[in-house]
């Protein structure tokens, strides 16, 4: 509690060993592992997946197409990715459901409407300069999805079909 002339009563290694145990409980809350003494076990692992289902849900909003493509695992595959991988600085969800894309890239293969939501995400997050990204697609036909987001103008998109070799 801070003193008169704005000094505090609090003892540096009070402070420091505060400061541990807010590490612990934070921790505890959003990767799962063990809180600080004195803390209820049940109640903070109850709260941290309540805060890992928060941000899910933020995400699923943010990127429906990976939510649907991903269907009823949704929530077990993202509880395991925010356990390793803390929210984006930050703390929007779109950028959030990017980095959770990008780590399900090696594990399954993304259809091509997540394909597509991700390139526009990553034109959205894109504040400054120009932003210029392409995504092969398959179906109907495979075909090249340009986006290019340019300051003050917006962003354009254009399908470019594959050219079948000319057989002569």
């Amino acid at each position: 509690m801070p003193c008169a002339g704005g000094a505090s009563s609090v003892s540096e290694p009070d402070r420091t060993a505060y400061a541990a145990r807010q590490a612990q409980l934070l921790d505890a809350l959003l990767r799962g592992s063990e809180p600080p003494a004195g803390f209820d076990a049940a109640h903070a692992g109850a709260a941290g997946s309540s805060l890992r289902r928060k941000r899910g849900r933020a995400v699923a909003q943010a990127c429906p197409a990976l939510a649907l493509e991903l269907g009823d695992g949704f929530g077990a595959c993202f509880d395991a990715y925010a356990r390793a991988n803390d929210a984006p600085a930050s703390g929007a969800p779109l950028e959030d459901g990017l980095a959770f894309a990008r780590s399900l890239r090696h594990v399954t293969p993304l259809d091509d409407d997540v394909r597509v939501e991700l390139l526009l995400a990553r034109a959205a997050l894109r504040r400054h300069g120009v932003f210029a990204g392409a995504a092969w697609l398959r179906r109907p036909r495979r075909r090249l999805l340009v986006v290019v987001r340019l300051p003050g103008l917006g962003t354009v998109h254009r399908s470019v079909p594959r050219r079948r070799p000319r057989r002569d």
